[in-house]
């Protein structure tokens, strides 16, 4: 059995999110099989959020909750989470949202995953709402011509069709990531310049070029209420961050003539929508100018390594 294995330590970041709260934490105490550590990180919430990790932190499930005083965005606020799990002994660590709900195995059956298949990072498929029963995610792959532009495959297709069998991928979100503690003695953890949308990204160029493979194990599901608690994809805070962070990611991990072909993707594609009438111009300037801070933010430092001291094998 696998609760007679290694440790757990599942993150998740929580902004007001008391509405999806109740659903996740339902799933979490649900869970059996497998030894967990729950690292809940509030980025100053105003709402019940913390108040429901401490009436949880009376369960079957050991705890931790920390509470910033403001928002520190989701990549610092994952860090977080990581070294205090890395630094209680977890051999793995799951970034997983808080808008999500999933069944009792869930997080044994991709630990099973990873541990039987010697695997470094494994996401589950993950199951939309709307509408349900559908792809969310299932599989992915950048676009490094296109400034590591993601795309999710086989998104809104029936879950019921998908196929059983594990399945390499060239990229999976952060919604749910199952990541074996040697990966960030590798790559270092996520990079807060990002803030929120493009950390995942920027960590799969970054494991990737380092030899590490991503895969999909279709034997857990995580059924994501995606955008609940960002306003959509259509509200100002996504366009400016996600249009921010594209710019940020094609400027800092391309170079030369590649580098300067992928940014004139981006604005093009920004044109395109405005030509189009899918963007206003009030929302074309947002997005001119976030792309400019993007480009600008290119030269902060680098993605954090681990503390020397949460280094090697635990």
């Amino acid at each position: 059995m696998v609760d007679a294995g290694p440790t757990v330590g599942v993150v998740t970041v929580t902004y007001n999110s008391g509405k999806v709260l109740p659903d996740f934490l339902k799933s979490m105490a649900a869970q059996s099989g497998a030894k967990l550590r729950l690292y809940v990180v509030d980025n100053d919430s105003h709402d019940d959020s913390p108040a429901l990790v401490r009436a949880f932190h009376q369960q079957a499930i050991p705890t931790s909750l920390t509470v910033n005083d403001s928002n520190l965005g989701v990549a610092e606020a994952n860090n977080q989470g990581i070294l205090a799990a890395i630094e209680d002994g977890c051999e793995f660590v799951l970034l997983l949202n808080n808008d999500t709900l999933f069944a009792p195995s869930m997080i044994v059956d991709l630990l099973r995953e990873a541990v039987d298949g010697d695997l470094d990072i494994v996401s589950p498929l993950i199951e939309a709402t709307d509408p349900p029963s559908t792809v969310w995610f299932s599989s992915g792959h950048l676009v490094p011509s296109q400034g590591f532009r993601t795309f999710h495959d086989g998104t809104g297709a029936p879950t019921s069709q998908f196929p059983k069998e594990l399945r390499r991928t060239g990229y999976a979100s952060t919604c749910a990531l199952l990541v074996r503690k040697e990966v960030f003695d590798a790559i270092g953890i996520m990079d807060p310049v990002y803030f929120v949308y493009f950390d995942d990204v920027d960590f799969a160029v970054r494991a990737t070029r380092a030899g590490i493979t991503y895969w999909v194990s279709p034997a857990a599901v995580v059924t994501h209420k995606a955008s609940s608690l960002t306003g959509g994809k259509s509200s100002d805070f996504t366009l400016r961050w996600y249009t921010r962070n594209w710019a940020l990611i094609a400027k800092r991990h391309l170079s030369g003539p590649r580098g300067l072909m992928a940014l004139l993707f981006i604005q093009s594609w920004m044109v395109a929508r405005l030509v189009l009438r899918r963007d206003s111009f009030r929302v074309y300037r947002l997005r001119w100018v976030s792309f400019w801070q993007g480009v600008a933010k290119a030269s902060a430092p680098a993605a954090p390594r681990l503390p020397s001291r949460s280094r090697g094998k635990t």
